[in-house]
């Protein structure tokens, strides 16, 4: 049997959910509480420069929070000689749309490219909320300059060292402490950045959230164009990822020391079973192709994976359990319209859905009880619970971009709400 962190539980089916209407700001469920953290232009670095979003610069955004954010991970550090309770929350800033960004609509490709990438960053719990801690020991930025190294069998043809980290839409933690980022959207900065953006951009990049000073390393034995990543491990120790491809579910099993070589498998779908058919060792090269050619099942409803009660959540079909000789699919009724999911300490399924007509994106507890909708034009980016299990974080995204709508004319000011600020992606705390 797979085994995952916080996955030792029997699955829960939720109840309907009940989204909420769209408004202005965010709305939240009785008796729920939402606190702000950190916002697109605040300080990730203690050195910072004030945020100016009327004139836009790459060097001040390097050291700021991104334009765009999904929550990928949240870590637990060692626990320090006071005694307070920590976190590291890693959170991707896949994309940068020029239109709601910059104060004219004209894109700056190379602000952009520091708006975007990844934040680590701490939080501490003071006074019964989790907080900000500004420039802690883990905190730093990985944009576009972010030098990377290769991994794997295409590290020769890449040169080794790679610089910078582009469209990381997606990604997990592991259970051997790394955090993987998936550069799903780095397709979409190539023709922004001609010649910086290339074959060393869109593989799965593994990083490690508590040492500052160590490389991110991108591992070409997982192929490129993946959308989204979870990972495990064997019984052997093993480490194992599952990759969502536009082709299909791929299954990787490295070693227990690595990922820089290792077998591939496509996942056949059958009713509820499903089969793995072996990808050849070249698979690497050309995962879209390799699928096809594996007659691999497209993957319905979105491209998103999720740690789930008991195994790997898919959207679009629901829960897979890989036990080895066989795996199998348990249908989960909020699959479909699955945004994003989190497990709390007891097993339960938070989960969030995409926005849809006349009604917001909306965060739900286990039960499909609305706990927050998102503000007009927002999605939800992610959810995961601090080590204490007290707070549900989640990246409220884009809030304000709808068809037509740009920076001097947005569908809402969040959460500033003040003339002439434009609205911004936010990581934020909910409570009960």
């Amino acid at each position: 049997m797979l085994r995952r962190a916080l996955l030792a539980c029997a699955l829960a089916t939720p109840a309907l959910a009940q989204p909420r209407p769209v408004e202005q700001g965010e709305s939240l469920g009785a008796g729920w509480r939402l606190q702000l953290l950190i916002r697109w232009g605040d300080a990730v670095l203690s050195d910072a420069a004030p945020w100016n979003p009327a004139a836009p610069d790459a060097e001040a955004a390097s050291s700021q929070f991104g334009w765009d954010a999904r929550l990928i991970a949240v870590a637990n550090p060692p626990r320090a000689t006071d005694g307070a309770a920590r976190a590291v929350a890693v959170v991707g800033h896949p994309s940068v749309d020029a239109a709601m960004a910059f104060a004219d609509g004209r894109d700056r490709p190379d602000v952009a490219a520091a708006m975007q990438g990844a934040s680590i960053i701490n939080l501490e719990r003071q006074g019964g909320r989790w907080v900000l801690t500004s420039g802690g020991f883990q905190a730093r930025r990985l944009t576009g300059s972010t030098l990377a190294r290769a991994s794997g069998p295409g590290a020769e043809r890449l040169g080794g060292a790679i610089t910078g980290i582009f469209g990381a839409g997606g990604g997990c933690a592991t259970p051997w402490g790394s955090v993987l980022l998936v550069e799903s959207e780095a397709s979409d900065w190539a023709p922004r950045l001609p010649g910086r953006v290339g074959a060393g951009h869109g593989w799965v990049v593994e990083i490690d959230p508590l040492d500052p000073q160590s490389i991110p390393v991108k591992h070409t034995a997982l192929g490129q164009g993946a959308q989204d990543a979870a990972a495990g491990l064997l019984p052997d120790g093993r480490r194992v990822v599952y990759l969502a491809h536009p082709g299909g579910l791929v299954r990787f099993i490295g070693s227990a020391e690595g990922l820089d070589a290792g077998e591939m498998a496509a996942a056949r779908f059958q009713g509820g079973q499903v089969q793995w058919q072996p990808l050849p060792a070249e698979a690497w090269q050309n995962l879209g192709a390799a699928l096809a050619a594996a007659r691999a099942t497209r993957l319905p409803g979105g491209m998103g994976l999720s740690a789930a009660a008991g195994g790997i959540a898919v959207a679009g079909l629901g829960v897979l359990r890989d036990e080895g000789a066989g795996a199998r699919v348990l249908p989960w009724p909020a699959a479909a319209g699955m945004a994003a999911l989190a497990l709390d300490g007891r097993g339960q399924i938070f989960s969030a859905t995409d926005a849809a007509e006349g009604r917001a994106a909306t965060v739900l507890d286990p039960r499909g009880a609305a706990i927050m909708g998102a503000p007009r034009g927002a999605s939800i980016g992610g959810m995961g619970f601090t080590p204490d299990g007290a707070s549900l974080l989640t990246a409220i995204r884009a809030p304000g971009r709808e068809p037509g709508r740009s920076y001097a004319r947005p569908a809402t000011r969040w959460p500033d709400f003040r003339a002439g600020t434009p609205p911004r992606s936010a990581l934020a705390a909910l409570s009960a």
